[in-house]
């Protein structure tokens, strides 16, 4: 049934023509709340091949998404401006006025909430997964950032953070509205337990960022261990410069047979690549809650997973799961070779139900409505 909530999404991030994965996180979440609510998307795009505005209206998994794209051209933040006015004037607020808004990263575009709070009266919460509340791994933030990033936050009526972690971290700039853990979602339909490879197959799945996701860690301790064991493959790939770490495979010397390369794929190519797979590897120098992390999760995958962010919020429950200290490839190393051990030990009934019962839509979209609840309450 749904709820009585009429919920305008703005994000900094969202997949769009520009860039299609941007952000899918958050299209997902959209989803899982339009379980139990209508939903409207109003996300701006900079767009290098238009001289105006082109305006997109799409349904997609019962949410509309308002695609606004603006030139390039001039001044970049006038014309955001008058994208968002052009994208409330498409969706028309005189007639199909949202009662609440959600904010999905403060920075950068924290500025639209307080336009539409300012002018139309709408309260916002905010729904964040960005890691560069992160001080201690990527760096402090800009003095400048953090004061317009406390300036909005602390007008919203209620903060989400995916974890108790970058609660923690929000707070330490300054954020001081009351908060709800809302973790990441995972479209529970696409990812299953069966039909895995016959060969224990690791997989990596990220934008390969060497500084985020150390890829060249994840190589380095895989070619020891494929040297040790022969009957095992690591799949690795996704957004980035996938040709790099091939030609580095090669450097290596990685044995050809036990590591293959994929491109950018969609949701349901990531389902499939993780429901014939065993173990995912996160060898990352920082994270929120990383996505393909709960994805991998509810294909019954183990995972082997660095103690940064929230990471270790999601890890304790399952005996099979490796928790490992970042950049230390001794402890990876170990556990590729646990994790190799217990191969037929894992039970992926049992992590696909963890995931289920925290990371699934209807799951989410609950915890989304009861925020909201609570938000307009205050």
């Amino acid at each position: 049934m749904k709820s009585k909530f009429h919920v305008l999404f703005l994000s900094s991030w969202f997949p769009s023509k520009t860039h299609p994965t941007l952000g899918n996180f958050v299209q997902r979440h959209a989803e899982a709340v339009a379980l139990f609510a209508k939903v409207t998307v109003l996300y701006l795009s900079k767009n290098n091949t238009i001289e105006n505005f082109t305006i997109e209206d799409s349904e997609e998994s019962n949410v509309r998404i308002v695609r606004v794209y603006y030139s390039a051209n001039g001044f970049l933040f006038l014309n955001r401006i008058r994208a968002l006015k052009k994208g409330i004037e498409h969706i028309n607020f005189n007639t199909n006025k949202p009662n609440i808004v959600q904010l999905n990263m403060v920075w950068p575009e924290g500025w639209q909430a307080l336009f539409i709070k300012r002018k139309w009266k709408i309260p916002f919460v905010i729904s964040d997964n960005w890691t560069g509340y992160h001080a201690n791994e990527r760096g402090p933030l800009p003095a400048h950032i953090r004061s317009y990033m406390r300036h909005v936050a602390n007008q919203s009526n209620l903060l989400l953070p995916v974890t108790k972690q970058l609660e923690q971290a929000m707070r330490k700039i300054g954020f001081s509205r009351p908060s709800v853990i809302v973790p990441n979602v995972v479209n529970t339909d696409y990812f299953k337990t069966e039909n895995k490879n016959s060969t224990h197959t690791f997989l990596h799945i990220s934008h390969l960022d060497n500084n985020h996701k150390n890829i060249e860690g994840i190589l380095q301790v895989w070619k020891k261990f494929s040297d040790q064991v022969e009957e095992v493959i690591l799949e690795l790939g996704g957004d980035g410069d996938i040709q790099h770490w091939k030609k580095r495979s090669e450097e290596l010397k990685i044995r050809e047979s036990s590591i293959s390369f994929f491109g950018t794929l969609n949701q349901q190519e990531v389902a499939a690549k993780m429901n014939a797979s065993h173990t995912f590897v996160l060898f990352s120098n920082y994270e929120n809650l990383p996505l393909v992390m709960i994805e991998a999760m509810a294909s019954g995958m183990n995972v082997i997973a660095t103690r940064v962010g929230g990471i270790a919020e999601h890890m304790g429950f399952c005996r099979w799961n490796k928790l490992i200290d970042a950049k230390n490839e001794v402890l990876l190393l170990n556990a590729f070779s646990e994790s190799h051990n217990e191969l037929h030990e894992v039970n992926r009934e049992e992590i696909s139900t963890y995931a289920e019962n925290n990371f699934s839509f209807n799951s989410v979209g609950k915890k989304f409505i009861d925020a909201y609840e609570q938000a307009i309450a205050k």
